[in-house]
C-alpha cells in the first residue's frame, strides 16, 4: 500500500489561530477594563452610601436624643404642673379683670372711678385660692396688652399681687409672679 503524503500548510492555520487568540485577548482586556471600571464605580457608590448611612445614623441619634429630651421635659412639666397652682390674670378690653385657675374662672368688673371693689374682690379670690391650695408652689401669671391696658388698672393688679406675695411668704408657700405682654411690639 502506498502512503499518501499530504502536506498541510500549517502556517496559514497558525495565522488564523493567532488572529483568533488576539481577538479573544482583546475582548478579554476590554471586558476586564469594563469590569474594573464597574467595580470602581460600585466601590465609589458603596463609599457614598456608607457616608450617607453614617449621616442618617447621626441624624437618627440626634432625633432620638431630642425626643428623649422632650420626653424628660414633658415629665418635668407634668410634675411641676401637678405640684403647682397656676393662676392667670388678664385685663380684657371691656374693663374687667379675668382670674383663671383650675378651680376658678371669674371676671371681676373694674370701675375707673373707684378701683376699691375690683382690688378687694381680686385680693379675696387670690387669698381664697392661696388658702385652699395644698400645692407646693403658686405661680401668678399676669397677661396684658401694653397698648390696651390702662396704667391705673396695671398698677392696681401689681399692688394686689404684692400683697398676696406677703401672705404667701407668711405661709411659706413659694409664689412666683410673671408678667407677659401679649401685644405686638
Amino acid at each position: 500500500m502506498r502512503r499518501r503524503e499530504i502536506f498541510l500548510e500549517l502556517t496559514s492555520l497558525l495565522d488564523v489561530i493567532m488572529i483568533m487568540l488576539f481577538v479573544l485577548l482583546t475582548q478579554a482586556r476590554t471586558q476586564t477594563a469594563e469590569a474594573l471600571s464597574a467595580a470602581e464605580a460600585d466601590r465609589a457608590a458603596a463609599t457614598e452610601l456608607r457616608a450617607e448611612l453614617s449621616g442618617l445614623r447621626e441624624e437618627r441619634d440626634a432625633a432620638l436624643e431630642r425626643a428623649e429630651a422632650l420626653d424628660r421635659a414633658r415629665i418635668t412639666d407634668d410634675l411641676v404642673l401637678d405640684e403647682s397652682l397656676v393662676i392667670t390674670l388678664s385685663a380684657d378690653r371691656r374693663g374687667a379683670i379675668r382670674l383663671e385657675s383650675e378651680e376658678l374662672q371669674e371676671s371681676i368688673p373694674y370701675d375707673w372711678d373707684d378701683d376699691t371693689y375690683a382690688a378687694n374682690s381680686l385680693r379675696a379670690r387670690l387669698l381664697g385660692l392661696l388658702r385652699q391650695t395644698d400645692r407646693e408652689a403658686v405661680f401668678i401669671v399676669f397677661q396684658f396688652d401694653r397698648a390696651a391696658i390702662y396704667r391705673a388698672e396695671y398698677t392696681m393688679i401689681g399692688r394686689v399681687v404684692n400683697e398676696i406675695k406677703l401672705e404667701a411668704k407668711q405661709r411659706d408657700i413659694p409664689l412666683s409672679y410673671m408678667e407677659l405682654d401679649t401685644g405686638e411690639n
